[in-house]
């Protein structure tokens, strides 16, 4: 059965069924991909109450906030800080684990794996003040459509699996250009342009044909970006290996048995790179692991010089950098800029634009294209029939 399929044209092989397999994907991640274009805004819109603060310093006492919600929740561990925006009137949203066991001194830390996947509680806290300002479950709906955006809700394995997703959906791409050049090559003008006043079932084909042919380069760049990103140490690695670029040991530091303070951690990292706001924190579980500072600068880019400073939780001392102005071009691309090539952020508001138009777009090909296969489905069962009873016709005669 699929062998026929496949004498009709691999291409048209390749666009009519595996795009009915990934229809209900494409479309899933149509409509994430839509809302992930804007979702801080549309997470900050919905819930204003959580995200608003009084004006507070660009670097406020992280180990107030600290202590607060520590002493507040005493049985959780705080995983990471994620802000939303670089506003001064935000407040500071902190992500924390489920209640945890209480170790000889200390809560017991050895369950949690991956920190997404550990998280339970986002708690909110006004910068300026230390209080809390409030408090929801970390999995909102919004935060489940992120996952499935970038994971398919399975931390780790899932992403190597929506690699795999996106590489057929990029050979699909490529394969739905190669049908749309062969059918208007003729009648570009045509082929681009819908009319209102078409019955509904052929105003429906150029919805899918015509929306298509115009997001057909932007979904494609997006599929495969999402392709490279999943594989992103793998293809880094290999990308390395093949410029010959060797990176330097591991910094060595002596055994610490306490952590430094969140401030002075905090500091060392904007020492390192004075201009910058810290944007996400991500908190070690032990003196001897290191925290995690990730840096906006504001005499620069941040879609290319996006930085990430790695401090030692017991010592304080800097042991590792990510730095697009002091490390190979590869690390870089890997590390975040195809990120922001995906999600837009290289061209701004145009680029916001045309990801949240691409994602529409996206979402609106499964059930156009599913309406179009089916409706044909009477004529190729036809045809096909015809074909079976010519051939059986012909050895009858033989």
């Amino acid at each position: 059965m699929l062998l026929h399929r496949w004498k009709e044209g691999p291409w048209i092989f390749f666009h009519r069924y595996i795009g009915l397999l990934l229809g209900i994907w494409v479309f899933a991640v149509g409509v994430t991909g839509t809302v992930m274009a804007n979702y801080r805004q549309i997470d900050a819109f919905l819930n204003a109450e959580l995200f608003v603060a009084t004006d507070s310093p660009r670097h406020p006492n992280l180990d107030a906030i600290l202590t607060t919600i520590n002493a507040a929740y005493p049985d959780r561990f705080v995983l990471s800080l994620d802000r939303y925006f670089l506003s001064r009137d935000e407040s500071y949203p902190f992500i924390l684990s489920e209640p945890m066991p209480m170790g000889a001194s200390s809560l017991d830390l050895t369950s949690i794996g991956n920190y997404e996947s550990a998280a339970s509680l986002e708690v909110f806290v006004d910068p300026r003040t230390a209080m809390i300002v409030g408090t929801r479950p970390y999995w909102t709906w919004i935060k489940v459509m992120r996952n499935f955006h970038r994971e398919l809700l399975f931390p780790g394995e899932g992403r190597k699996f929506l690699g795999a997703l996106a590489i057929m959906l990029f050979l699909t791409c490529i394969a739905a250009g190669v049908l749309w050049w062969r059918q208007s090559r003729g009648r570009i003008k045509r082929a681009l342009s819908v009319r209102l006043s078409s019955s509904g079932p052929r105003l429906i084909r150029d919805t899918h044909t015509v929306f298509g042919a115009y997001a057909l380069v932007v979904i494609g760049w997006l599929s495969l970006t999402a392709a490279l990103i999943c594989y992103e140490t793998p293809l880094r690695n290999l990308a390395n290996a093949i410029i010959g670029e060797q990176h330097s040991a591991p910094i060595s530091v002596p055994a610490a048995s306490s952590f430094v303070s969140l401030n002075t951690a905090r500091d060392v990292a904007l020492a390192e790179y004075p201009n910058s706001d810290v944007v996400l924190i991500r908190m070690a579980k032990t003196p001897q692991g290191r925290m995690v500072f990730r840096l906006y600068p504001d005499d620069e880019p941040i879609s290319i010089y996006t930085r990430q400073v790695y401090v030692h939780a017991g010592t304080g001392q800097i042991v590792g950098r990510f730095d697009p102005a002091r490390q190979p071009w590869t690390d870089s691309l890997f590390g975040v800029w195809l990120i922001w090539f995906h999600n837009g952020g290289m061209l701004g508001l145009p680029g916001n634009i045309l990801n949240v138009a691409a994602g529409l777009i996206l979402a609106s090909l499964f059930p156009t294209g599913i309406y179009i296969w089916w409706r044909k489905r009477p004529a190729r069962i036809r045809r096909r029939t015809t074909v079976r009873e010519s051939h059986e016709t012909s050895a009858a005669v033989k």
